[in-house]
């Protein structure tokens, strides 16, 4: 749920935005529409699940009954639409996109099911919430749209890595990306991916939107690199390297956030500090 809610959350920051009570509603559409994806992608493999003997899925499992599962969503939808309506316009029609995309990626076109397709909407679905936290007081611009190709391709990356650790129970059941190109291929991918973003991270830079003092956070990268190379040489290095990742990106991301939040307030200072310095003369 963190990588939904910080998406909007960076996205504003770095807008240059100030906090508030609308970003308050993006967060909850943020939570309450991924809650309603999860639930929804839960009933759609109740049956796989259950035949699979997959127990972390609380309808197959029998934790909950299909009925309440049901009543569940709607209440999760019914909140997240409710919050939308407190946002503008364009935010209002990227969020029926993201809800679009929760509902379809389990059901009716079932996209977790058809390779690339599952790649791109788990893409698709963190990048519309980006550029809605970029839009959220302003109009969407170029560099709305390189921080939303920026946490497309993450995402993309961090979908790829979840179907390498379902690979065995997926293959039994479904067909998607990593099945497609198997897993080797797959983490070549992932690291291209990565490497994707760079030239984009350039243009924020270029164009004021990331300042050039949070290169400092650049040498973190190592910490998922690393790992993804190590798997590609020792295949038998595969399970400490997902289990790496998804303790480290936890880190990076609030590190990320905390790194915004503190460079943002230092700008602000900077800005008020030189008004009236200038007022002074």
């Amino acid at each position: 749920m963190l990588g939904f809610t910080s998406a909007a959350l960076a996205a504003v920051l770095l807008s240059g935005s100030f906090i508030g009570f609308r970003l308050v509603w993006l967060i909850i559409f943020s939570i309450f529409s991924a809650a309603f994806g999860f639930v929804v992608n839960d009933l759609s493999d109740a049956e796989l699940d259950r035949s699979a003997g997959i127990n972390r899925n609380p309808v197959s499992s029998g934790q909950l009954s299909w009925g309440s599962t049901v009543i569940i969503a709607i209440i999760f939808l019914s909140i997240s639409l409710i919050s939308l309506t407190r946002l503008s316009a364009q935010n209002i029609l990227l969020g029926s996109i993201v809800i679009f995309i929760y509902l379809t990626y389990s059901w009716l076109i079932r996209a977790k099911s058809k390779p690339i397709l599952d790649v791109v909407y788990h893409g698709l679905c963190l990048a519309v919430l980006a550029a809605m936290g970029f839009t959220l007081y302003k109009s969407i611009s170029f560099s709305s749209i390189y921080f939303a190709v920026i946490v497309f391709l993450l995402s993309s990356m961090s979908q790829i890595l979840q179907e390498i650790r379902d690979y065995e129970t997926d293959k039994k059941m479904i067909s998607n990306t990593v099945i497609l190109l198997g897993k080797r291929r797959s983490l070549i991918l992932c690291l291209s991916l990565f490497l994707f973003t760079l030239p984009f991270l350039v243009l924020l830079i270029l164009n004021g939107i990331i300042s050039p003092n949070m290169l400092f956070l650049s040498p973190l990268t190592y910490f998922i690199i690393a790992p993804i190379t190590r798997a590609l040489i020792n295949e038998n290095y595969e399970v400490k390297m997902l289990n790496q990742i998804k303790h480290r990106r936890l880190i990076l991301i609030t590190l990320l956030i905390i790194a915004l939040i503190l460079d943002k307030k230092g700008e602000y200072i900077y800005i008020n500090l030189s008004s009236k310095l200038l007022n002074l003369y």
